[in-house]
């Protein structure tokens, strides 16, 4: 089936259907590489260093109940994340370093990975601007909103995923640990949330012809011998939170719609493993289960009503191909806002002209784009 692209419209279409289309032999996927990092302090002030980053060390899972602290989380402002901290941090790079990385698309990981899951999770709103600049993608209010949760408990559940953060990281290595009593475990379990602190990865890659640049949050890293490998993303660990698995319909739930996520996720930067906690019903803390990326395929292979990395790579490359031929206005100031909502049978890409710039002043300058 041919996309749809009417020169004479402002709106595009790039359907899922047929589904089949996408089930051939899979895209090249290189190996993502870091070419930079960057900092976000308690208040939310940007630093390009790797100042927020912190180390893995397992919890005690004695009396370790998720929901302790929530009433003293420090939120960060609302608001969807936009690109510019990201942008920045290349803008670093050229003028520290005289590193001008080129790329097709650039954008968050968590929006990458959403793309990546669309064929399997058509049941997902979502909304993105989107800029010419090496086609910028950025969250809307909209999905912001979708993500985070609006109910009291959806909030207190999206509390227990950073809650499980701040139980599993320390700020030195786990080598330096010399007791069960050492300070940096022990003030773990008292430590104030606050989501303004974060460590990100800035990574390039390419899916067939597309160039790709993409910033992702990092929970944690291990210790590694050398300290710093060739490729610092092999040090990164992934930290999940989800229900304990009691029958065979919470494992199917947990294969078919968590573990999509968590393998694009890890996946996209090259990750090379997830620390999964599995929880109760009121936040308690059971169990960790060690998944790697790359396995996780292969735990739903040939299961019925599952999903196919395969499938999801190819479509991504070929909505990544068509996407870049309709985003084709030379000029920064405008954008396009891409949708998939109900029926879920479409991704659309609308043209907005002048409204909902998503570049900053100082990126059109830098970049050259007037």
């Amino acid at each position: 089936m041919e996309q749809s692209i009417h020169p004479d419209s402002n709106i595009y279409k790039f359907p899922i259907h047929p589904f089949k289309r996408f089930n051939k032999k899979c895209v090249e996927f290189k190996q993502p590489v870091e070419i930079t990092c960057f900092s976000y302090d308690e208040n939310r002030q940007l630093h390009m260093d790797d100042r927020e980053s912190r180390y893995y060390y397992p919890p005690n899972l004695e009396d370790c109940n998720l929901s302790v602290g929530y009433e003293n989380l420090i939120q960060k402002s609302e608001g969807p994340e936009p690109i510019h901290s990201l942008l920045d941090a290349l803008i670093h790079l050229n003028e520290t370093k005289g590193d001008e990385v080129k790329a097709d698309i650039v954008s968050w990981r968590g929006i990458f990975t959403k793309l990546l899951c669309t064929p399997y999770n058509r049941n997902e709103s979502w909304e993105f601007g989107a800029t010419l600049y090496n086609v910028s993608i950025h969250e809307t209010e909209q999905t912001r909103l979708y993500r985070e949760g609006s109910t009291p408990k959806a909030k207190l559940m999206g509390y227990w995923g950073y809650k499980f953060e701040a139980l599993c990281t320390i700020g030195v290595p786990a080598t330096e640990i010399q007791s069960p009593d050492d300070p940096e475990l022990l003030a773990r379990k008292n430590t104030i949330v606050n989501t303004n602190i974060q460590y990100c990865s800035v990574s390039k890659t390419s899916l067939g012809k597309n160039r790709l640049i993409m910033g992702a949050e990092v929970d944690c890293l291990i210790d590694f011998n050398p300290p710093y490998p060739e490729n610092p993303i092999n040090r990164y660990i992934e930290l999940k939170t989800t229900k304990i698995l009691k029958n065979e319909r919470d494992n199917f739930l947990f294969e078919r719609y968590k573990l999509i996520k968590f393998w694009a996720q890890s996946f996209l930067i090259g990750l090379p493993k997830i620390i999964v906690g599995f929880r109760d019903d009121d936040g308690n803390l059971c169990s960790l289960k060690e998944i790697k990326t790359l396995e996780i395929p292969r735990m739903v292979r040939g299961k019925d009503k599952m999903w196919d990395a395969v499938i999801c790579l190819n479509f991504l490359n070929e909505f990544f191909e068509w996407l870049r031929r309709v985003i084709d206005i030379e000029d920064a100031n405008s954008s396009y806002v891409i949708s998939f909502k109900e029926p879920y049978q479409e991704i659309e890409v609308t043209f907005c002209h002048n409204k909902n710039p998503v570049l900053a002043d100082r990126h059109l300058k830098s970049f050259g784009k007037k």
